[in-house]
């Protein structure tokens, strides 16, 4: 299970910088002060197949309208790649805001959402069922 979850946050790595371009036009901004995220990391990671990210599209879209939470903090890890915690300079000034603190949640309310909504996902994408527990 634990490598067929890698596999799968992969996939969910790969998505997100597929869907980057499309925030603000066909996802929602969770909030417009969040920069979308700078295209030097993309070559980092391998494109994902046009069908799959479809099927991907169609459950996120589901999950948005379902559990809110979970989509927040799905867009924020994968599509704006925020870090956890804010990121400072040296001289202490902000220069990224984290997702704990743009949402306004603990780590472990991060973490507990981020697994169910990868684990529910993952779920509908095999068993084409909606399950979303937040």
């Amino acid at each position: 299970m634990h490598n067929s979850l890698n596999d799968f946050k992969k996939k969910c790595r790969q998505w997100g910088y597929w869907a980057t371009p499309r925030i603000g036009t066909e996802y929602p901004s969770i909030s417009p002060s969040i920069p979308v995220p700078q295209d030097k990391y993309c070559g980092k990671v391998d494109p994902i197949n046009e069908d799959l990210a479809m099927e991907f599209e169609r459950c996120v879209l589901i999950m948005q309208k379902v559990t809110r939470e979970l989509y927040d903090v799905f867009m924020v890890t994968y599509v704006y790649r925020l870090p956890l915690r804010n990121e400072y300079d040296r001289r202490r000034i902000l220069v990224r805001k984290g997702i704990c603190e743009t949402l306004d949640i603990s780590e472990t309310t991060y973490k507990k959402y981020l697994y169910t909504a990868e684990i529910s996902l993952k779920l509908m994408l095999s068993q084409n069922r909606c399950i979303f527990v937040a």
